[in-house]
């Protein structure tokens, strides 16, 4: 394996440049861009590795980062896979280690980072579902000296943290302006998360529209096909007409559609349906499904980004990721 030796040598340089442009640590040390071009250009060709144990030794840091993961999402959502593609990536451009551990109760995240702390974690990050009861050992984690980013759906209950999101009031928001500003005027929507809920009422208001309850239809934390298809069914026995539906995960709306075709309406000339997460299941739907994409990967990758400044105590700030449309045939798309 090639040295920090190998290159000076071949491009008559000392060594401790090289080090220093390899490392990014150059300061006040002169060095041309063509000649930091050249030191790289040879360490790729030389395939030069970094000695991750003399930098932890130098540095006083392990390289190692902690990340925590209370799963969330319908099964087969792929909510956490894009989550940990976009960490996974952006911690290896660190060169970082990552120490992942998943937990669904208190108890079970304690006992993990007790585990886990006695390998002297850089940083931890933790993702998924929120544990407010989990604030004092958060903070006692921190005061330890190793720093926290969260990538927390909903903080209302832990304000002080940084956190890394995408905007749930958006994920409401935009597909209900989208079916609006495609002639839809009856939307209906299937409500679990208030955030969303929000973000639909905001985007009939801003159109002028009163929102009717009656073409709400509320399953608090039920995300599955069978409650799409429980909404479809409520609205048509009860006669309530409506020309959109914004679902709030995608197998809402895949049941929603099974239901509307099953009852002779047409998927999107009679009723236009958006789903949310852009999940695998939109084009294994009768009718391709539109849906919103939560941005995973990316809060993924810039929640290790925030992770390493606090790491090298830089100052950093909460971020809420816009999320985006992804428009299929059920949108007439």
């Amino acid at each position: 394996m090639a040295s920090l030796k190998d290159i000076a040598t071949s491009l008559d340089l000392s060594i401790p440049l090289v080090s220093k442009v390899l490392n990014g640590k150059l300061g006040s040390t002169g060095c041309s861009e063509t000649k930091q071009q050249m030191i790289f250009a040879k360490a790729k060709e030389l395939n030069y590795r970094p000695n991750l144990v003399a930098r932890s030794l130098r540095d006083g840091r392990t390289g190692s980062i902690g990340v925590f993961v209370h799963p969330l999402g319908a099964p087969g959502s792929d909510l956490i896979e894009r989550l940990l593609m976009g960490i996974s990536a952006r911690a290896n451009q660190f060169e970082q280690r990552l120490c992942l551990s998943f937990f669904q109760t208190d108890r079970e995240f304690l006992n993990h980072y007790t585990a886990t702390a006695r390998s002297e974690l850089d940083g931890l990050l933790l993702a998924g579902v929120a544990h407010p009861k989990l604030i004092d050992l958060y903070e006692q984690i921190e005061r330890n000296g190793v720093p926290i980013v969260t990538l927390f759906r909903d903080t209302t209950q832990i304000s002080d943290n940084v956190n890394i999101y995408c905007s749930d009031f958006q994920i409401g928001y935009l597909p209900t302006r989208h079916l609006l500003e495609n002639s839809c005027r009856r939307i209906a929507h299937i409500h679990s998360f208030e955030s969303r809920y929000q973000g639909y009422c905001k985007a009939l208001e801003e159109k002028g529209i009163q929102e009717d309850p009656s073409l709400v239809y509320t399953a608090i934390e039920s995300y599955g096909a069978d409650t799409g298809k429980a909404a479809v069914q409520h609205w048509i026995n009860n006669g309530i007409e409506f020309d959109g539906l914004v679902a709030e995960s995608d197998h809402q709306a895949f049941g929603a559609i099974n239901e509307l075709l099953a009852a002779g309406r047409r998927v999107p000339e009679d009723v236009k349906v958006f789903g949310a997460d852009d999940s695998p299941i939109c084009d294994l739907s009768p009718v391709p499904l539109s849906s919103v994409s939560q941005q995973l990967e990316e809060v993924g990758s810039l929640g290790i980004e925030t992770l390493m400044k606090r790491i090298n105590n830089k100052p950093v700030d909460s971020a809420l990721i816009s999320p985006a449309l992804c428009l299929r045939a059920s949108t007439g798309n």
